[in-house]
């Protein structure tokens, strides 16, 4: 049984219990879970998700970690197109993909009470587990039944986001209601106006229920300065034909077209500036607005869609909606949460008055109203300072709506810690949205998709912070950028949004890019103090523009960080703690995608995704790290000491490739330790500007040249970069090689599209070759050049004797990208199996392989 404190009880709320039995401890300085109950998947417009989503990432803001949990029992309809689907499989893949987008990724669960009870996402233990060990339970708009898993807890908190209905019910001593309510240990309500002297609500002498109102991560919401147009707008239900509720025998009723009737007259005053996004509506409904000079739009156009949503109310000049007359005779203070967004986005808002005056300041950016004629001259306030009501929006959504304040007070009134609460609402600036994806959509040159590229464009340059509590030396931080603005826009905006831990100077040494890169600099440089920008007038190379950043670096920590890069909160501080002792050289993370040791098994696709790996790793490997032979430089620390002493990069390597090899040879020449830090996880798309030269073939010449110069000057032959071994990787090389086993004859001769790895070699017998190889059989280090590369290289090992070759999965880009050795595998020589884990195909006799004029013709094309 959860303690009660004293002072709280006497409010009649319950102070829920830090020391929770079973489970996961939760105190003060860890992270408790706290479990969001909702119905999304049975409301799957984007309010009703935008609404839960903004409780589970404020929870996670102030320092808890949030978990969705789905068991109430409706059956999801609405992502049902017949009877006989099967809505509960539906319904999880929705949230699942949800939860991908806003980092979420694993902390969901969906359990179809309402038909089997099988439990989606987390496994039911899982699902026992969390409800023992979450600080707290919250039953968003109270739609979960308190099912007995849930009240033994002791930590139900019930969220009413639609009040009156359930206080008249307790008035008239409705027993159901009074069940419902009674095992939730708290209780908050939107009615903001509950309990004030001209709030007409029922006052509950049961169960005391807390004003609250929407909590809105406000970045989330941030728009363009300007409107799309200059129409007011707003979105809903028009006739809903329920809920209507009495006292002492007056009617109150539930569906808004009651009082947006009352303002039917409103364009014939103001013009044709109003539209309505509805839903539930008929046509006559519809012919009387139209009639009237009122736009309407049919809601479900974009209101299933998240971002189409966002983009209605940021494209709107603001927003005029009514209230239920439920809300305005009763004057409960209920606010909409859509208002609040329209808030958030810089729109100023005029909405009918419920007594939300009481606790929300009104006059600009927000407006009340009671008549027609508040609603003009609202309008008319907000068109002779536009901008100035735009700020004023925002910063109410800023200052009032914010986790840190919403989420905040709850957590007060309930006696639950949250170390990074400020009632400022001074939430860390976070650059990006968190379902922005960082997956390509294709490798050499690497393409992001459009919706990331149009996102990273849109966003504003970082401005100077607030004086942060960073501590300790000065670190300088060296990016080279060339030819790669939206790269290099994510690098400098999450470096600056995510680097609070350690003093530092940003220098950015651009190549003379030609792509609006120096532009964004100069902008970024004019605002940030911090940023320095070097520009050449032509591209001087990678290694030589890092000297040139090194070089007028003031810092005693040394960084070199890739333009195409990307970094999390914490990452600095971990990195420069590697190199307090003298033994330490150089130091590096590990990422997904570089090639060696470093390279680990990630599952994130989005900003969010990687965010939350990234803090999981660190809490996870805290203080780990292992010797490595080679750091690539996508991200490198060492002290100053160590630059003056191992000296600049070599800047004969040209453009770039193996100076980083050169660099890691010389530190362990000298004695130093090079260390990857296992608790620092840095994204890294990976030849953002190299894989720009692969489709000539200049990269497989720059390579051959840079190796041939590192070994002349090293005298020792450059060895292709080791991988570590993950559980999944084992899983993969050994059913290829039980594919190849099963499938070739014994005295076949296959190669293997290996990236030098030698245990894809071993096939029990059969010979295996690296491909693309060198004449001593060892691993070439390189791709071919092209296509046409590709496949005189293949040619000659057929020559040679080679009788198949294998594509595993990580090698499946080839097929793409080598197109027309794509197509000479197809047409040429015979596939023999494709599936999950490899590609693999017999190759024709040598003599055999050669197209006819109108094959070749046609693979030409």
């Amino acid at each position: 049984m959860a303690r009660f404190d004293e002072t709280v009880r006497a409010r009649g709320v319950h102070l829920v219990s830090l020391s929770i039995r079973g489970g996961r401890p939760v105190n003060a300085d860890g992270r408790g879970a706290v479990v969001v109950l909702g119905m999304m998947t049975k409301m799957p417009v984007a309010g009703v998700v935008w609404q839960t989503l903004h409780y589970l990432l404020g929870f996670e803001r102030l320092g808890y970690d949030a978990y969705y949990v789905e068991t109430h029992g409706r059956t999801p309809s609405m992502l049902m197109v017949r009877e006989d689907d099967d809505g509960a499989a539906h319904a999880a893949s929705f949230i699942a993909s949800l939860m991908r987008r806003f980092g979420l990724g694993d902390r969901w669960a969906f359990r179809a009470v309402y038909e089997d009870d099988r439990c989606f996402g987390l496994s039911e233990r899982e699902l026992e587990r969390l409800y023992g060990s979450a600080a707290l339970l919250i039953n968003l708009h109270g739609g979960t039944a308190p099912l007995p898993e849930l009240s033994a807890t002791d930590r139900l908190v019930y969220v009413e986001t639609d009040p009156v209905q359930p206080q008249i019910e307790l008035a008239d001593g409705l027993e159901a209601t009074i069940e419902f309510l009674e095992p939730h240990c708290a209780f908050f309500t939107f009615a903001e106006n509950y309990g004030a002297p001209d709030c007409a609500l029922p006052v509950s002498d049961r169960f005391n229920f807390e004003p609250t109102r929407q909590p809105i991560v406000p970045e989330l919401w941030d728009a363009a300065p300007e409107p799309a147009h200059d129409r007011f707008t707003t979105i809903g239900n028009w006739r809903q034909h329920w809920r209507d509720v009495s006292i002492g025998g007056e009617t109150y009723t539930w569906s808004k077209h009651h009082e947006f009737e009352k303002f039917l007259d409103l364009p014939a005053r103001l013009g044709p500036r109003f539209e309505l996004g509805l839903s539930s509506y008929e046509a006559e409904d519809r012919e009387l607005l139209e009639r009237r000079g009122w736009r309407v739009e049919e809601a479900l156009d974009f209101s299933t869609d998240l971002h189409r949503y966002r983009d209605y109310i940021a494209g709107s000049y603001g927003e005029f909606t009514v209230a239920k007359d439920q809300n305005v005779r009763l004057r409960t203070g209920w606010f909409s949460d859509r208002s609040a967004t329209y808030l958030a986005a810089g729109r100023p808002v005029i909405t009918q008055d419920t007594g939300f005056g009481c606790v929300l300041p009104v006059g600009e950016g927000l407006f009340g109203f009671d008549s027609l004629d508040e609603v003009v001259d609202a309008v008319e306030r907000i068109d002779r300072e536009p901008q100035r009501h735009r700020v004023a929006a925002r910063d109410i959504a800023r200052e009032l709506f914010a986790p840190e304040v919403v989420i905040g007070a709850m957590l007060d009134h309930l006696g639950m810690p949250s170390g990074l609460r400020s009632k400022t609402a001074a939430a860390p600036r976070r650059p990006f949205p968190f379902d922005m994806s960082l997956t390509p959509t294709s490798r050499r040159p690497v393409e992001l998709p459009g919706a990331t590229v149009e996102t990273v464009l849109a966003t504003p340059a970082a401005a100077q912070p607030a004086p942060s509590v960073a501590i300790g030396e000065l670190a300088s931080i060296v990016v080279v950028s060339y030819e790669s603005l939206v790269f290099t826009r994510l690098c400098l905006e999450t470096v600056l949004a995510n680097t609070d831990d350690r003093r530092f100077e940003l220098i950015v040494v651009d190549n003379g890019s030609t792509d609006g890169s120096r532009e964004y600099l100069v902008q970024l440089a004019e605002r940030d103090e911090r940023v320095w920008v070097i520009a050449n007038s032509t591209n001087a190379g990678f290694p030589a523009a890092c000297n040139q950043g090194l070089a007028v670096a003031t810092g005693d920590a040394l960084v070199l960080l890739n333009s195409d890069a990307m970094v999390a909160p914490g990452w600095l501080g971990a990195l420069l703690a590697r190199l307090d002792g003298p033994a330490v050289g150089l130091v590096g993370p590990v990422t997904n995608r570089t090639g060696n040791e470093a390279q680990v098994p990630t599952q994130y696709e989005t900003w969010g995704d990687f965010l939350r790996e990234a803090r999981r790793r660190a809490a996870a490997r805290r203080g780990e790290s292992f010797a490595i032979e080679t750091l690539t430089m996508f991200c490198v620390a060492m002290r100053r000491d160590v630059h003056e002493r191992l000296g600049p990069l070599d800047a004969t390597y040209g453009v770039g490739t193996l100076e980083d090899d050169d660099y890691s040879m010389r530190a362990r020449r000298a004695g130093y330790e090079l260390l990857c830090a296992e608790d620092v996880l840095v994204h890294h798309f990976g030849e953002a500007s190299f894989g720009k030269l692969y489709g000539s073939g200049e990269y497989g010449r720059i390579i051959g040249r840079n190796r041939e110069r590192f070994e002349r000057k090293w005298g020792e032959p450059w060895v292709p970069y080791s991988q570590r071994r993950d559980d999944a990787y084992a899983r993969l090389i050994e059913r290829v090689r039980e594919r190849v086993v099963e499938t070739v004859p014994r005295d076949s001769t296959v190669l293997v599209v290996s990236s030098g790895d030698e245990q894809l070699l071993e096939l029990e017998g059969i010979r295996g070759w690296h491909f693309p190889r060198m004449p001593n059989g060892l691993y070439a280090g390189h791709y071919p050049a092209d296509s046409a590369d590709a496949i005189r290289r293949l040619d000659e090992l057929r020559s040679l004797g080679a009788s198949h070759v294998v594509f595993p999965r990580p090698a499946f880009w080839w097929l793409e990208f080598y197109t027309e050795l794509g197509r000479e595998l197809e047409q040429l020589h015979t596939p023999l199996l494709r599936d999950e884990c490899c590609a693999l195909f017999a190759l024709a006799p040598p003599g055999d392989g050669e197209l006819a004029p109108a094959e070749s013709e046609e693979l030409a094309r």
